[in-house]
């Protein structure tokens, strides 16, 4: 089972009032709402979390009684709920994402964005071989490969929850071979990744599940 959703942040806003779903979610939502400082980015939060309560709800689910505890880089599990349940949000620019799945997942999704220093960016936080793909694309191209790879690799840490504790180096996914995962070199087939369409060609997202 895996539902993904999104959210468009300008039509979210004409259809609810902040109060109104400010006044729906969790403590934990409230209180992370209430740390942030741009108004943008406290309707983002709760965007990403309304699309959890709509993905819930589908599930005959009540938000208002399960409960939630936050792991390493504050990922995201149900405390009172099956293990068989896992959920991830995920939001940049003006989009928010949610997914619901029955293995353990992480998602992400990115705005993309002019980045001068993109080749600096690539060569610090990529394996080798990504880098390589982003050096090697053509101008026009270059900012596409770079948000395909980050939003994958980022998929990935939020799925294990680790964190800094994992380099980005260390571990590269082929974006010109299915997808396949590396780890230290070494092929590793515990995950599944893919690229998710969001249906606005100024965003990439991705999801990382377990296969077993």
């Amino acid at each position: 089972m895996l539902k993904t959703y999104f959210l468009e942040l300008n039509d979210f806003k004409k259809t609810f009032t902040f109060e109104e779903i400010y006044n729906k979610v969790s403590t934990y939502r409230k209180g992370k709402v209430d740390r942030l400082q741009f108004e943008k980015d406290k309707w983002l939060s709760l965007g990403a979390e309304y699309l959890f309560m709509k993905g819930l709800k589908e599930l005959n689910i009540d938000y208002s009684k399960i409960e939630i505890e936050h792991i390493e880089r504050n990922k995201p599990i149900f405390k009172n709920y099956p293990k068989n349940l896992y959920y991830n949000l995920s939001h940049s620019g003006n989009m928010a994402m949610c997914v619901i799945s029955d293995k353990n997942i992480g998602c992400d999704i990115q705005e993309i964005t002019e980045k001068e220093n993109i080749l600096e960016l690539a060569k610090r936080f990529f394996h080798p071989d990504e880098f390589k793909i982003v050096q090697n694309a053509q101008e026009i191209e270059r900012l596409d490969y770079f948000f395909r790879i980050w939003t994958l690799k980022e998929s990935y840490i939020k799925n294990t929850g680790k964190g800094l504790g994992t380099s980005l180096r260390d571990f590269k996914i082929c974006i010109d071979d299915n997808l396949k995962f590396y780890i230290n070199d070494v092929l590793n087939e515990n995950y599944i990744f893919k690229e998710i369409q969001t249906g606005d060609s100024k965003y990439k997202s991705a999801i990382c599940i377990n296969k077993y």
